[in-house]
């Protein structure tokens, strides 16, 4: 085994994954001067916000990606592209897949989330999942082939979330680009789409989806993929041979619900079954403090916070000032949420949803808007 060891008069302070948090700790590197920080990462970061346009064509995958070692070599933080396989609490070590063990005195999680996807059939749909996110540029790529070569593929889109929408939406302005008629069907097992969202948004939406020829079949889960197709029942009917019904599809894009990475189940500190890494509001393990998770694959004790990026950005501050603190010994902060978290679906061909709170805004300005944000966000780490 090999050992990565920091400067002695140092304390070394690992993060594991380049999420937006991490980006900002990088960014802040100088406000842990005592500390020796080493980012381990397995490759690039893909911002989420981009990532449905990058889908439909809108933009080029490039565009959505930054390079986490580049940003660190700006910044004083030391880059090392691995993947994390465990720990040795013990000792104070992250193992990595290769047989690297990095030692720290700090760690940090941000790693994101996953896409859980029911097992393949052999002659089956091909199943995609949102995320990972170059999952999608692969999707983009081979359906463009498709639709440039003229076929017409049967296209299942899982879940009635923003992500689902998003997908069913470029992927209808994608074939719309190549000329080609899209046969998409948007499945969910909620009543609605976007539930909690504003009926009226949801109203409007539904027509939206219904002038683009989108289909939309409500109060439906996926039981498993079969040859050619899916099965599906009703979500709140019990099992049996008479609740199955057969879903045509040359592809299924799972987008419904997303779980932290695999590999947070095997690092022997506490998690929240199907949620991730279990936090205090502190953002700290509470039978580990010297391990912090934030975004997607961190699970909050007292409260549970939609997988949105604007959380994982607004955890980053508290987050680098509690590692601060833990290093000198100085008090906690406490990360409060905010009640209300502003989220903009691009709906494709230059058309959005904004949704905060009851409030929302569809059209082609909210598109702009969304530009805008995302735009700002990019920048600041380029």
């Amino acid at each position: 085994m090999t050992h990565d060891v920091p400067p002695v008069d140092r304390a070394p302070v690992l993060l594991v994954g380049a999420g937006h948090a991490h980006l900002h700790l990088i960014q802040q590197r100088r406000r842990l001067p005592a500390a020796d920080v080493m980012l381990v990462d397995p490759g690039s970061f893909w911002y989420s916000g981009l990532a449905s346009g990058v889908l439909g064509g809108q933009y080029p995958p490039g565009e959505d990606r930054l390079d986490p070692a580049r940003l660190a070599r700006r910044h004083g933080v030391r880059a090392l592209r691995g993947r994390l396989s465990g720990l040795d609490a013990r000792r104070r070590e992250a193992l990595l897949a290769d047989g690297r063990r990095l030692p720290f005195s700090v760690l940090s999680f941000n790693l994101g989330s996953r896409t859980p996807c029911p097992a393949p059939h052999p002659r089956g749909p091909t199943a995609w999942a949102v995320k990972p996110i170059p999952c999608l540029v692969a999707l983009h790529h081979r359906l463009a082939r498709e639709f440039a070569a003229g076929r017409q593929p049967r296209i299942v889109v899982v879940g009635g979330g923003a992500s689902g929408v998003e997908v069913a939406c470029n992927l209808w302005a994608l074939a719309r680009h190549h000329g080609t008629p899209a046969d998409i069907r948007l499945v969910t097992r909620g009543q609605r789409l976007l539930e909690g969202a504003p009926e009226r948004a949801v109203a409007w939406l539904a027509r939206l989806l219904e002038r683009r020829g989108i289909r939309v079949s409500t109060g439906l889960e996926v039981r498993g993929h079969a040859a050619g197709g899916l099965m599906v029942a009703a979500f709140d009917q019990p099992w049996g041979e008479d609740s199955f019904r057969y879903l045509e599809a040359d592809h299924v894009v799972h987008a419904a619900g997303l779980a932290p990475p695999e590999v947070v189940d095997g690092l022997g500190l506490p998690t929240l079954a199907g949620r991730g890494l279990a936090v205090t509001d502190a953002l700290q393990s509470p039978q580990a403090p010297w391990a912090f998770a934030a975004g997607d694959c961190a699970a909050m004790l007292h409260q549970r916070l939609p997988r949105l990026g604007v959380y994982g950005v607004r955890q980053a501050p508290v987050l680098l000032a509690n590692i601060a603190a833990h290093l000198t010994g100085g008090a906690l902060q406490s990360y409060r949420p905010q009640p209300r978290a502003l989220a903009i679906l691009n709906l494709g061909q230059g058309q959005a949803l904004a949704i905060r709170g009851r409030r929302w805004w569809g059209g082609r300005l909210a598109m702009v808007w969304k530009r805008w944000l995302d735009a700002r966000f990019l920048a600041g780490y380029r």
